[in-house]
């Protein structure tokens, strides 16, 4: 295995048709491709203790242990020794990794100039009747445990499936459903995943062009989302925004696909990002605390605890260290100044052991509100829409919103008394009232699948 190979990761929640895909793949491929899948490594040293049948957890617990004894992205490097000393793999061998789930894992296999990762979708629903078909689970309690572990353990080497999808590359929609038999239908499936972005790959590779694999409109609009985002100067969530004219842009076509039918060309309407409103000090700026508001407000909120408000006890004293500069703060800090990152904290209480901070701050746990309410800036999705005073709203019937996060309930309740009929998002927001509100609001809301904005440039420069 050298530079040039190909190396397609696959990563995804609990259910949602990783492997299904990842081992379909090769049996469809032009080129040769070899499957691998990390969680093996860890079967492996598992058997050598004895362990031949773990279970979903045993398997969590194991790789944690490897990572935190090693480093992140050891799981990797030991499969691509395995690789790199396996005789059936040839020159022009391509590879298939998956089960990804550290960001360790990814960062590892970003070296590769044609590492490609993709991210496979499910709805949660879904995904657990498939584990409850397959007879891994046998109750929803069992499956909730093991999938909130999987998506985002707090310590860096545990299970990251959530940071995974943010670093991937493409996304795919796994949302059908297959009776056994219908392996014709599979195998559709699978080609058109193959076509579409597997191939993509490959052309790349070989320098060739390719009149037929052009960036689809949602690709597009959704890239140009995400180049809005850079522009925010939040410290947690750069968010961009755009609003198309469906029907403006099917009037105004005058693109050509391969067979020389016109497509839609987007007519951008309006945009935005998240940002403070005008003539205010963004947060980082800010004469007073120059930090984000929400930790600002957190820090001062957390300088009030004298007892623990969970038992009664006295607090003791608090010291926080940043783990990148080492500089040292008494008392309760959320950001450290001088590396400008958020600091984690582990503070228990002596009596108790609540996690103070974690659990009583200002939207924590065990905190009523949001803290999401307490925020300076306007929402990405709030901009674009006040932006659409300046444009002729006669045709909202037909206006669609493309935003990087999912909309939370606030700018729901704007979405939809703007007349928005369809909202694109990538990155999802859990926040149950957001999907209540569009559903209820006759708003069509639909998760982005392709090519992502890191890889657009990349993957479409021919």
């Amino acid at each position: 295995m050298d530079a040039s190979t190909i190396i397609l990761g696959f990563t995804g929640s609990i259910g949602s048709g990783c492997s299904f895909i990842a081992k379909t793949i090769p049996s469809i491929a032009e080129k040769e491709y070899k499957y691998f899948k990390l969680s093996d490594i860890i079967r492996d040293i598992l058997r050598d203790e004895g362990n031949t049948n773990p279970s979903v957890s045993e398997l969590q617990d194991k790789g944690n242990e490897l990572r935190a004894k090693n480093q992140q992205g050891y799981l990797v490097k030991k499969l691509l020794e395995k690789i790199n000393t396996d005789p059936d793999i040839k020159d022009e061998t391509e590879i298939i990794i998956d089960g990804i789930k550290n960001e360790g894992e990814v960062q590892t296999l970003k070296q590769f100039p044609f590492f490609y990762l993709f991210s496979i979708h499910s709805d949660s629903s879904l995904r657990q009747k498939r584990y409850e078909k397959d007879g891994i689970i046998t109750e929803a309690e069992q499956f909730y445990k093991i999938d909130t572990r999987d998506r985002l353990e707090e310590f860096s080497y545990g299970q990251q499936v959530k940071k995974c999808n943010y670093l991937s590359d493409i996304i795919i929609l796994n949302n059908q459903e297959f009776a056994s038999a219908d392996q014709q239908g599979k195998q559709a499936f699978i080609r058109g995943i193959y076509r579409k972005y597997v191939r993509l790959v490959e052309l790349l590779k070989s320098g060739q062009k390719s009149a037929e694999h052009n960036p689809s409109v949602d690709e597009l609009c959704m890239t140009t989302a995400y180049a809005l985002s850079r522009m925010s100067s939040c410290l947690k969530r750069k968010v961009g925004a755009v609003i198309i004219n469906k029907k403006a842009s099917e009037q105004q076509s005058n693109t050509h696909n391969a067979a020389g039918l016109i497509e839609t060309l987007p007519c951008i309407v309006s945009s935005g990002y998240n940002e403070v409103p005008l003539g205010s000090h963004k947060c980082i700026f800010h004469p007073d605390f120059q930090m984000c508001y929400r930790d600002h407000l957190q820090e001062m909120h957390a300088r009030k605890f004298k007892h623990c408000p969970e038992c009664g006890n006295e607090i003791g004293d608090v010291s926080i260290t940043c783990p990148k500069c080492g500089k040292s703060y008494n008392g309760y800090k959320k950001f450290c100044p001088v590396c400008q990152i958020e600091l984690e904290d582990n503070f228990k209480c002596e009596s108790c052991s609540s996690e103070l901070f974690k659990e009583f701050l200002p939207g924590e746990k065990k905190s009523p509100g949001k803290l999401l309410d307490m925020c300076r800036a306007l929402h990405a999705e709030e901009n674009a829409l006040l932006n659409l005073v300046n444009y002729n709203n006669s045709n909202n019937d037909h206006l669609e919103l493309y935003v990087t996060t999912q909309p939370c309930n606030l700018c729901a309740n704007k979405i939809v008394s703007a007349g928005i009929k369809k909202v694109i998002f990538e990155e999802p927001y859990l926040m149950k009232e957001s999907s209540d509100i569009l559903r209820s609001g006759n708003v069509t809301v639909e998760r982005f699948e392709g090519v992502k904005s890191s890889a657009f440039f990349k993957l479409y420069q021919q």
